[in-house]
């Protein structure tokens, strides 16, 4: 009977398994990487998404409910670029949600892209103003932050057939408002068009 031999590992099949499992263990590492940083853009895009349409939906609210008087001074719609080159539209409302404690009705709302003083990088900021039309003529009204992340804003008016950059005449019939919002690194543009009821009235 043939006495059974064992021998060991030679240096070569030790190097060869460890390849082998470095080479496994880099690509575990690469699919995990890879699935990990496609969560963080989801999630990211997914943020973006949700301020941008927490935005629209809430201008779009006091767009639709935009009313002007002619008569009286302190009902606006006015909108496009402050002398400072920051866009703005300010509108006087039904369709605002004031908070707790201020008078309800008719508000005027005003919102402006900014430099953010607050940021460390050159970002920008949304503001939103508002004062109830019903309250003090003096009281200039709450602003606050609404949203960072904007990169760019632009609005445009429609009436008579003709998109303007610019308004200050009354009650447009539409509205487009078109906002970038800062990714990382990258941008993604959003837009839409807000009909606008004819509520303009003269007494």
């Amino acid at each position: 009977m043939r006495a059974g031999s064992s021998r060991g590992f030679t240096l070569v099949e030790i190097m060869v398994a460890v390849t082998i499992v470095t080479l496994l263990l880099t690509m575990v590492y690469g699919v995990v990487t890879s699935v990990t940083g496609a969560r963080n853009r989801i999630e990211e895009d997914g943020e973006s998404y949700h301020r941008a349409r927490v935005i629209f939906d809430r201008i779009g609210r006091e767009i639709r409910g935009a009313y002007r008087v002619s008569s009286n001074p302190r009902t606006v719609f006015t909108g496009g670029e402050t002398s400072e080159g920051e866009p703005f539209l300010e509108l006087s409302t039904t369709g605002s949600t004031p908070a707790g404690g201020r008078l309800g009705g008719i508000s005027l709302v005003r919102y402006q892209l900014k430099d953010d003083t607050e940021a460390e990088d050159d970002g920008k900021v949304l503001l939103r103003r508002e004062a109830s039309l019903l309250g003090d003529p003096g009281d200039p009204g709450r602003e606050y932050r609404l949203a960072t992340g904007v990169d760019t804003m632009q609005w445009r008016f429609f009436s008579g057939g003709d998109w303007l950059d610019e308004w200050d005449r009354g009650v447009p019939e539409m509205v487009e408002l078109t906002l970038t919002m800062r990714i990382g690194t990258g941008l993604i543009p959003f837009r839409t068009v807000f009909d606008v009821p004819r509520v303009e009235a003269t007494p």
